[in-house]
C-alpha cells in the first residue's frame, strides 16, 4: 500500500520512487516480484503514467529493479549484501493546522515591488529571447559574463555610485555568497585573516568559516564600524558595509571611511565593501562607494540585483582591483558563468536603454512610503515603548522593545499572537553582546494597503508586553 500526497511539496515521482524503494528495503516486495503495470499503478494511484514509469526507470538505473522485455518489471535480488536498510521515508503535510501561521509577517528579503511588474522589463527579456534564437549556435558565455554587459554596468556604477572601474574588472556571480566564495579562494587563509562588523551579516560569516578563516569580530558603533577595533589586524580582508550598516542601519561617516583607506594601506590588507541597500536612501542623496576613493586600490567592491530586481533572479557581481585579475585568472581558468545568458542579455538592455534608474526611482518612492509610514507610526503610538534604529535607507528597521524579557521568549510571543519578526542574535559573533530587546523589523513583502492594520496589531503586541 502506498500512500500519495498530492499537496506535499514533494514531487509525485519522487514520493512514488521513494515509496518503491522503501518497500524493497524492508523485504515487503521480494526479490523476483513482479511490480505492478505502469498503466495499472497510475490509474489505482490516479497518477499520470509518465510518473509511473519515471519513477520506475529511477528505480531501474540505480539497480533496485530489472526489465523484462514483454513482461514488465521485477525486484533484483539484494538479500546478499549486508545492508543497514533505512526507516521508511515520510513525507509530512504542512496544513494550516500543523504549519506555522501569520497574519502578518515582517520579512526582510521579499519584494512587493521587482521587475516582474515591469513590462519593460519582459520586454527586454523577449528581445533576449529573440537575440539568442537568431545565433546559429550557443557556446559558453565568458567566464567573467558578457563583455557587453560589463561596459554597461561599468558605466553605470561610475555614474550612480562613483565606482571606478573598467569591464574586465567586473565578475558577474549568482550571489553575494559566491562572490565571498571566490574573494575566499583568492587568499589562502593561512597567510590572510578576515575581519567582519559585529553585528553583521551571518552569511558572509557562514562562507568565510566553511573556507577555514580565523574570524575576528569587530564592533559597530553608532557610526559605524569601530576604526580601534581594526588598528591592530594586519594583512587581513576587512568586510563592511559602509552604506548601510547591516542589521544596525548606520551610515559610516567621510571620517571613518578615511580612516579605513589609512589603514588598509598601513597595515596591508583589503577592504571588501559590501554595498548593501545603496539604492534605497529615502530623505538623502545615496552616499558615494568606498571605492570611489581609494587611491590604493585596495577595496574590492560587492553589489548585487536581488533588492534593485528580484533576490530569484541570482544576479550579482563584484569588482576586483586589477592586481588582483592575474590571480583570479588563474584560479578560474575553466569556470563558466553562473548568471545564464537571457538574463545578462536582458539586464544589459534594461540598464542601456535607461529603464533600470527609471525602476530604481519607482522603487525607492514605493519604499519611502512604507517606511515613513512606519517610522511615524511608531513615534505616534508606541513612544516609551519602541524606538525604531536605521532609520532613512534600506528595507527594514533594527526594532527596539523597552522590556527586560529574552529575544526567544519575545519571538514566541509574537508568534502566539500571529506575527512574525525576527531575531538579531544569528548576526552577532558574539552571542554575550546583543541586545535581547532588538529584532528585525522588515516591511518590503507587507503591501501598503496592509500595512495600517499590520502596523495597529505589532503595537496591540508590543504594548502587551511588560
Amino acid at each position: 500500500m502506498l500512500t500519495i500526497d498530492k499537496k506535499s511539496g514533494v514531487s509525485l515521482y519522487g514520493q512514488l520512487y521513494e515509496q518503491l524503494k522503501q518497500q524493497i528495503f524492508s523485504g515487503n516486495m521480494a526479490a523476483g516480484q513482479r511490480l505492478p503495470a505502469t498503466r495499472e499503478l497510475a490509474a489505482e494511484y490516479h497518477l499520470s503514467r509518465n510518473t509511473v514509469i519515471n519513477a520506475y526507470r529511477q528505480l531501474e538505473v540505480e539497480g533496485y529493479i530489472r526489465p523484462v522485455t514483454g513482461s514488465g518489471y521485477y525486484v533484483e535480488n539484494l538479500t546478499s549484501f549486508k545492508i543497514d536498510f533505512p526507516k521508511p521515508a515520510t513525507f509530512p503535510v504542512m496544513s494550516k493546522q500543523t504549519a506555522k501561521s501569520y497574519d502578518y509577517t515582517f520579512v526582510y528579503g521579499d519584494l512587493d515591488y521587482n521587475c516582474y511588474s515591469s513590462k519593460t522589463w519582459r520586454k527586454c527579456m523577449l528581445n533576449a529571447y529573440d537575440t539568442l534564437a537568431s545565433k546559429d549556435s550557443i557556446a559558453y558565455e565568458e567566464p567573467q559574463g558578457f563583455s557587453n554587459l560589463r561596459h554597461i554596468l561599468s558605466g553605470y556604477l561610475y555614474l550612480s555610485r562613483g565606482v571606478k572601474c573598467s569591464a574586465e574588472q567586473i565578475i558577474f556571480t549568482s550571489g553575494h555568497q559566491q562572490s565571498m566564495n571566490m574573494i575566499a579562494s583568492l587568499f589562502h587563509r593561512t597567510d590572510w585573516g578576515f575581519a567582519m562588523e559585529d553585528p553583521g551579516y551571518s552569511g558572509t560569516r557562514q562562507v568565510m568559516e566553511h573556507h577555514d578563516f580565523h574570524i575576528t569580530p569587530v564592533p559597530v558603533e553608532n557610526d559605524g564600524i569601530s576604526i580601534d577595533g581594526i588598528q591592530n589586524l594586519f594583512h587581513t580582508l576587512l568586510c563592511v558595509t559602509p552604506s548601510h550598516q547591516f542589521p544596525l542601519g548606520s551610515v559610516l561617516p567621510i571620517s571613518k571611511r578615511l580612516q579605513l583607506l589609512e589603514w588598509v594601506k598601513k597595515n596591508d590588507g583589503y577592504i571588501i565593501e559590501d554595498d548593501y541597500d545603496s539604492e534605497l536612501r529615502y530623505h538623502n542623496r545615496p552616499i558615494p562607494s568606498l571605492q570611489s576613493i581609494d587611491s590604493s586600490e585596495r577595496t574590492i567592491y560587492l553589489g548585487t540585483f536581488s533588492k534593485s530586481l528580484s533576490p530569484d533572479l541570482r544576479m550579482a557581481y563584484m569588482v576586483l582591483p586589477t592586481h588582483l585579475l592575474p590571480s583570479y585568472r588563474e584560479k578560474y581558468l575553466y569556470a563558466n558563468c553562473t548568471v545564464p545568458a537571457l538574463l545578462q542579455l536582458t539586464l544589459a538592455e534594461y540598464i542601456e536603454s535607461g529603464e533600470y534608474q527609471r525602476h530604481i526611482n519607482a522603487m525607492r518612492t514605493h519604499y519611502r512610503k512604507k517606511h515613513d509610514y512606519i517610522r511615524n507610526y511608531v513615534k505616534e503610538n508606541l513612544s516609551g515603548k519602541a524606538v525604531l534604529l536605521g532609520e532613512d535607507a534600506g528595507l527594514h528597521f533594527v526594532l527596539s522593545i523597552q522590556t527586560k524579557r529574552k529575544q526567544d521568549e519575545l519571538i514566541e510571543y509574537f508568534t502566539r499572537n500571529r506575527i512574525q519578526i525576527y531575531p538579531t542574535a544569528p548576526f552577532w559573533s558574539n552571542k554575550a553582546l546583543y541586545p535581547q530587546n532588538q529584532f528585525l523589523l522588515g516591511f518590503s513583502a507587507i503591501p501598503l494597503t496592509q500595512l495600517p492594520k499590520a502596523m495597529e496589531r505589532l503595537s496591540e503586541v508590543i504594548n502587551g508586553i511588560d
